[in-house]
């Protein structure tokens, strides 16, 4: 099974991990992508309390971790297509292989991900500025 909640945030209720999106455990992106979440709205939560930022901060929450999500629930329905046993799938995954061990493709594969990873960590960063906020090393 695969979802994800349509919105994170609702009023006064959030929601982050599990009880944002579900899906296989392969690889165990979930608990990173949660702790990710938890990480993200942890810092909000704070400065919104403490007085330090407005209330709208916590609708970048959404706007923010909602695509990462997307993206790792999309990821775990293609790793658990290719766990199926039969011809079709066996020939994709013999492709993918050759190409991913030629130079050109993985280079492109890297660059995208690499790409996608700066997009979205430099989003979270760029909105939070002071104290309160989160160091990424």
């Amino acid at each position: 099974m695969t979802r994800q909640a349509a919105s994170y945030r609702k009023g006064r209720v959030l929601l982050a991990g599990d009880a944002a999106h579900v899906h296989s455990p392969i690889g165990g992106q979930g608990l990173n992508t949660g702790v990710q979440d938890a990480v993200n709205l942890g810092w909000k939560l704070a400065q919104v309390v403490g007085g330090t930022s407005p209330e709208g901060l916590l609708d970048t929450y959404h706007a923010e971790r909602h695509p990462v999500a997307a993206r790792v629930l999309r990821n775990t329905m293609a790793q658990t297509a290719l766990t199926r046993r039969d011809d079709r799938v066996d020939a994709l995954r013999d492709t993918m292989s050759e190409l991913l061990s030629m130079d050109e493709p993985r280079k492109r594969i890297a660059g995208i991900s690499a790409a996608w990873t700066s997009a979205t960590t430099s989003g979270t960063h760029t909105r939070c500025s002071g104290a309160g906020c989160p160091t990424w090393s």
